[in-house]
């Protein structure tokens, strides 16, 4: 007889994934909740139990059928009932987690959900649901906006109740809890040393959550005590990486708000030292612990302890010890402890009168002999996290202690050969943020300037930055950068632009050496004509522009110029003005540049009033508005500082005109351009007010939205009228900038809208089905009668968007320079642009004299291009465009050309 063994059936599984909900893209979404989540149930066989409703929820989420807040109270209702019948452990868990997901998610009333979760928490017996409770406990309370007293002492006397579980996991959510939601007045009392003694439990996990409970309220605004800091230090030791990360902000903290505080160096010391100092020195010890991310911390927190000592600061820097670290006493002093001990030498002891200095110096030591030379340790690390945060922190000290950041100068110059790119632009960057308190010598410069031939760009730019924020002591040392800065232009002229402005401000910086060098420089001879130089070489043009920029500041220098240097000037001031200043040359006096902001404003004032003033002439209003087009584009260029308000003005202008224009066609009138192309015109215009300016006003703002409103209006009349198109998609444009206009002007009640706004809400609102005939019929008389747009009012903070392509330049285009590449391949060319208001995330931020610009961006590509076979080269446009909406881009800048001829392959040699 056999047995036959039958295979056991797998479990059926059902895989469900929601589908992302539609968002109309008119007015608030109507669903209070968006959940995204891939599921995969485990259904066993049904044994006559009734199904889970937790899957039957889950499976509602699944299929995208989101809850409406009304469905709220039965959910939970409905998943309360499940955990009370659950006998699974592992559901409950994640019928809790589902709890602190809706709250997280959505617009719940969290109040009543607190009550729920502790009522299911009261008779738990398991530890991890009680453990995911507290946690659920903790999502609630952060989502709500504001909970009420009543809820958080509900929830910190439940905490307190469970802090004598067994389970470290409910200990640590217990004291996470706690730590969150406890009474700032509680805490103070009695919360904060309870959360204290948990620091000594044998859980590491528990001992670094309660430091960061601590910490945790240090942050809600409660007072941290002095007396503290003995547990914090002696957690420092602590076994667990975790522990000593919490301890070091903890005692980092406790030294900042208590720098004055007295603390003993040591049990049996009689010594006191002020607790910010050594809390410096237990953090400086740090950075020779074990573990990297613990070394990082440490090199991080001690840039923020600036008011540390300045001897225990510059131990720092020096592995040695100083003088045994022990305090001196005076002549006096001694003599008078010897004189009341009573005690004199017998001479039977050897070395009985012995000096005191001789004693052990580990023993009266006032600082951790880790911290000799912590911040050396730190830049030696093997770790280039570890060397980074060494840096900054050095930076940061350096820049509140002038003589400190005397001393760093040689370590941060040392690191310039860190063979990290990374860890060599920071140390770049940090020497010119400090650049004001320190004066570069010979050695020092020919460390650095050794890796101007860096490989990296990004290297090369940072030195010539910080060459021209430093300055130097002797005419040797200025004679050194200038050849060095020269020599490097000839094997990387691509960085001409940076080495320009670097002798810009190098000149700036130092008018009486470049006034002892000009001779030299300039290659002039006492009794000899020499030989004019070469207007168009680089190295000639930076060294004209650090001369013509010292003399600037030292006029007396003009007389040492010969007569073709005069006529350079003339030249490069009209190329480079933004490098050349205005000089008393050739006997003419400097001209008054109009690029001053009082003067702007005022032409502008002139130039609105003008137009304000022809206000009920259309054909003078009109001509004004050309002509004003041509002057304010002139005035951009002309004042950089005003070229935002100037060209935001030029685009509203230009729009206007183009309305007015299009306004009298819907009368039936013929236009001189073809109405597509007017449309397309004023389109391009109303997106480019929308998304190229910035820090506008209300009042601005407003404007744009009402001139947005007038195009969507005349787009849908002149759709409807010339019949060629579908006018539905018009219409819902002209309903959807409506709704925005008039959400606008209800979340600002102070704003008013003109009468043209005004009217075509009103029609609008009164449309019950807004059908393009019906809504065409509506609008047609208020566009026909509508008057002239408001003139904006100055705003001088308006920026806008827009790029500059550095390169490739158009000289790059040129027949002499043409991009080679077999037919079929890929070039590269490559492409580098400096961007304002930036749109992408992968741009890096322009580093100036006073650190990161906040507006001011890089972008450093390659753009590959590729072809057939061409019979020869042909110009390619590469330009920069801002993608406002599919199908519709605005160009940020002229593109530039670039020669690019594809050629057949070679076949055979």
């Amino acid at each position: 007889m056999s047995l036959a063994m039958k295979r056991p059936l797998p479990e059926p599984t059902q895989t469900i994934q929601d589908a992302p909900a539609v968002v109309p893209l008119l007015g608030p979404s109507t669903t209070s909740a968006r959940i995204y989540k891939r599921i995969r149930l485990t259904a066993r066989k049904s044994t006559g139990a009734p199904p889970s409703i937790l899957a039957y929820v889950l499976i509602k989420i699944s299929d995208a059928m989101l809850f409406d807040e009304s469905e709220f109270p039965e959910a939970i209702r409905k998943l309360v009932e499940h955990f009370r019948r659950e006998p699974e452990s592992a559901v409950r868990v994640k019928t809790l987690s589902l709890f602190g997901d809706l709250a997280a998610e959505t617009g719940i009333d969290c109040g009543a959900l607190i009550d729920e979760v502790i009522g299911l928490l009261k008779g738990e017996t398991s530890a991890k649901v009680v453990s995911q409770g507290l946690y659920a406990l903790e999502r609630i309370g952060r989502a709500c906006v504001l909970p009420s007293v009543a809820c958080t002492n509900k929830m910190v006397f439940f905490a307190k109740s469970k802090l004598f579980s067994p389970s470290h996991n409910v200990q640590r959510h217990a004291i996470l809890l706690l730590g969150r939601f406890v009474l700032v007045s509680d805490a103070e009392k009695e919360s904060l040393e309870l959360i204290g003694k948990y620091t000594d439990s044998a859980d590491a996990r528990v001992r670094a959550q309660a430091i960061r409970s601590m910490l945790t309220l240090g942050e809600r605004g409660v007072s941290l005590p002095a007396s503290m800091y003995a547990r914090a230090c002696g957690s420092l030791a602590d076994d667990y990486e975790c522990v000593r990360k919490e301890a070091l902000q903890l005692v980092f903290q406790l030294g900042v708000r208590h720098p004055e505080h007295l603390v003993k160096v040591s049990r049996d010391s009689d010594q006191e030292v002020r607790l910010i100092d050594d809390a410096f020195g237990r953090i400086c010890n740090a950075i020779c612990d074990l573990s990297m991310h613990i070394r990082t911390l440490a090199a991080e927190l001690l840039g923020g302890m600036t008011m540390v000592s300045d001897e225990f600061l510059h131990q720092t820097l020096d592995k040695k010890l100083m003088s045994n670290m022990r305090r001196k006493k005076s002549l006096h002093e001694r003599n008078a402890e010897h004189f009341t001990s009573g005690e004199w030498s017998s001479g039977k002891k050897w070395a009985d009168d012995a000096p005191k200095e001789l004693v052990n110096a580990e023993a009266v030591s006032l600082m951790a002999s880790g911290a000799c030379g912590a911040l050396v340790q730190g830049l030696e690390d093997e770790f280039l996290e570890v060397r980074t945060a060494s840096v900054n922190s050095m930076c940061k000290l350096a820049l509140k202690n002038p003589p400190f950041a005397v001393t760093s100068l040689d370590f941060l110059v040392d690191m310039f050969n860190d063979e990290i790119e990374e860890v060599r632009l920071r140390a770049i960057y940090s020497l010119t943020a400090i650049s004001k308190h320190i004066i570069l010598r010979e050695d020092q410069l020919e460390t650095m300037l050794s890796s101007l031939e860096d490989y990296s760009v990004e290297v090369r730019e940072g030195l010539h930055l910080m060459l021209g924020a430093c300055k130097v002591s002797t005419k040797a040392c200025l004679s050194l950068v200038v050849q060095k800065v020269l020599d490097v232009l000839l094997k990387y002229p691509e960085d001409r632009l940076s080495t320009f402005g670097c002798m810009q401000r190098v000149g700036q910086k130092h008018p009486e050496i470049c006034m002892s060098l000009t001779p030299q420089l300039l290659q002039d001879h006492p009794f000899f004509d020499s030989a004019e130089r070469d207007v168009e070489d680089p190295s000639y043009i930076c060294v004209l522009i650090m001369l013509f920029n010292a003399a600037q500041h030292l006029p007396p220098m003009l007389s040492l110029f010969p007569e073709t240097i005069v006529r350079h000037y003339a030249y490069l001031r009209d190329t480079m003005p933004n490098l050349v200043p205005h000089l008393n040359l050739g006997g003419q006096p400097a001209k008054l540049a109009l690029t001053t902001s009082t003067g702007s404003r005022q032409f502008l004032e002139t130039l609105l009033n003008n137009i304000q003033t022809a206000y009920s002439a259309p054909q003078a209003r009109q001509a004004l508005l050309k002509a004003a087009q041509e002057n304010l584009d002139r005035l951009a260029e002309i004042d950089p500082s005003f070229s935002g308000t100037a060209n935001f003005t030029a685009v509203f202008f230009g729009t206007q005109l183009l309305m007015e224009q299009l306004q009298v066609a819907t009368t039936g009138q013929p236009t001189k351009a073809p109405l597509k192309d007017c449309l397309a015109q004023l389109i391009r215009k109303c997106l480019k007010l929308q998304n190229l300016f910035s820090s506008l006003t209300l009042e601005d703002q407003l404007l744009v939205k009402q001139m947005c409103l007038r195009a969507s209006a005349l787009n849908l009349v002149l759709v409807v009228k010339d019949r060629s198109q579908s006018a539905l998609a018009p219409c819902q444009l002209l309903l959807h900038i409506a709704s925005d206009a008039s959400n606008f002007l209800q979340e600002n009640s102070a704003l008013v809208a003109d009468s043209f706004t005004s009217a075509i809400l009103t029609k609008l609102a009164a449309v019950g089905d807004p059908r393009p005939g019906r809504v065409f019929r509506e609008i047609l008389p208020v566009v026909q009668a509508a008057a002239p747009v408001v003139i904006p009012k100055i705003n001088t903070n308006i920026k806008m968007c827009k790029a500059h392509i550095l390169e490739p330049s158009e000289s790059s285009g040129s027949t002499d320079n043409v991009v080679k590449v077999t037919a079929g391949l890929i070039a590269s060319v490559p492409f580098n642009v400096h961007v304002i208001v930036p749109r992408r995330r992968d741009l890096k931020k322009i580093m100036t004299e006073q650190g990161e610009s906040e507006s001011h961006w890089r972008l450093r590509t390659t753009v590959l291009l590729s072809h057939g076979v061409w019979t020869e080269a042909s110009p390619v446009d590469i330009g920069i465009c801002l993608a406002v909406r599919p199908n519709t881009d605005l160009e940020l800048c002229r593109p530039v050309k670039v020669q690019f001829a594809p050629k057949p392959v070679k076949r055979g040699i």
